[in-house]
């Protein structure tokens, strides 16, 4: 890999966050603490939105058909996608230089709708969570937008500096955003990631991130939980009541791990960390009550980066087996199937782009299963 290759992929792995494995649970629906999840038993179809940097492409990939089919609809090169909760409807946030939302229909395969949120303030998310009521997470401001989703129209603009005691969430880094990126709802409560990176100093972590709780009720922030780790770069990643959030910490530097979190958003303590793991976190999962899986970046500033795919043990965060070695840096992201008991795993290798099926229990690639996305998997959702 030449060396401005590698620079441009580190940069938009600190800066972005958005190379990192992003999101195995759908965040476009109300999750009760009290009930989980319903079963993915009816989540039959990959939502998948692609790129190579240069441009973008969104596809479906049907799991039972086995078949891909690519829309027509012209996307940014930096961009990931959402969809509500029945597959209806889908939602793809175009990132940095887009900083637009776009709607649309799955039956129709069109685009309804599209709505700047602001110019150059990089959406990084979008959390639905009703017809006419959406949150939007905006890495280059320090307010989260709330938009009725149906016409793009500004409901309101929350500070959160202004909405939490400054004392606790204004530790204000050079630069003065908080770097808000993945949200997940539970409840009515909305969890915003804020990564409190120094725009000025080449993106580093500042000394400190943290998880903003909004009570969407009040659109008022009133918990703020500051994380073991500094720059979180996956989404939040569920098994029934227990949440997982990569911190990658510095990169190129053994500082980060893979943090437990109740429904609560109470932290259990690192599950594994970066000195296990051997590697830079991109993104993590829980696969059943005992193991969890995790994509580490090895060698990132050598000449020969790569990616692993890594099983641990949630009890000790030992590694058990590493199930695949790219030998390249393109491994991206992870997605839990609970109910078929098969877990997908995105590869941006230029040579063969796509995204593997894998066994959970067995961790073996199931026989067939490879879905070639033309473009290189960038961030994907499981929908009906």
């Amino acid at each position: 890999m030449k060396l401005d290759n590698q620079k441009t992929i580190l940069k938009k792995f600190a800066f972005l966050a958005c190379l990192m494995g992003l999101a195995a649970c759908n965040n476009l629906k109300l999750i009760s603490k009290k009930n989980p999840p319903l079963s993915m038993q009816h989540q039959n179809h990959l939502l998948v939105a692609t790129s190579d940097y240069h441009s973008g492409a969104l596809l479906e990939i049907s799991l039972t058909q086995q078949q891909t089919e690519v829309f027509e609809i012209p996307i940014h090169s930096d961009a990931i996608v959402r969809a509500v909760e029945d597959g209806s409807l889908f939602y793809v946030v175009n990132r940095l230089g887009a900083d637009n939302i776009e709607w649309g229909s799955r039956e129709n395969r069109q685009i309804i709708g599209q709505f700047s949120v602001g110019r150059g303030t990089n959406p990084q998310d979008i959390a639905v969570l009703s017809p006419r009521i959406a949150y939007i997470s905006r890495l280059s401001s320090n307010r989260l937008l709330k938009v009725n989703p149906e016409t793009g129209e500004f409901l309101k603009e929350i500070d959160l500096f202004a909405t939490a005691d400054s004392k606790t969430i204004n530790s204000t880094d050079s630069d003065g955003l908080p770097e808000m990126t993945w949200m997940k709802t539970v409840g009515q409560k909305l969890w915003i990631v804020l990564q409190r990176l120094k725009a000025d100093k080449d993106y580093e972590p500042s000394n400190k991130s943290q998880v903003a709780v909004l009570d969407t009720a009040k659109d008022r922030v009133d918990k703020i939980v500051t994380l073991k780790g500094t720059n979180p770069v996956t989404d939040f990643k569920q098994l029934g009541t227990e949440f997982l959030l990569g911190e990658a910490g510095k990169l190129g530097i053994l500082d980060g791990g893979i943090e437990l979190f109740d429904a609560d958003l109470n932290s259990q303590g690192w599950v594994t960390t970066e000195e296990q793991l051997g590697g830079d976190v991109i993104d993590s999962a829980l696969i059943d009550s005992d193991r969890g899986l995790a994509i580490v970046a090895k060698d990132i500033y050598g000449s020969k980066p790569k990616t692993q795919l890594i099983c641990f043990e949630k009890r000790d965060g030992r590694v058990t087996s590493i199930i695949k070695d790219s030998g390249i840096y393109s491994l991206q992201q992870i997605l839990v199937d609970e109910a078929r008991n098969i877990f997908y795993l995105s590869d941006r290798d230029p040579r063969r782009p796509g995204v593997w099926g894998y066994n959970s229990k067995t961790l073996q690639p199931l026989h067939e299963t490879f879905y070639e996305t033309g473009l290189p998997p960038y961030h994907m959702v499981l929908v009906p």
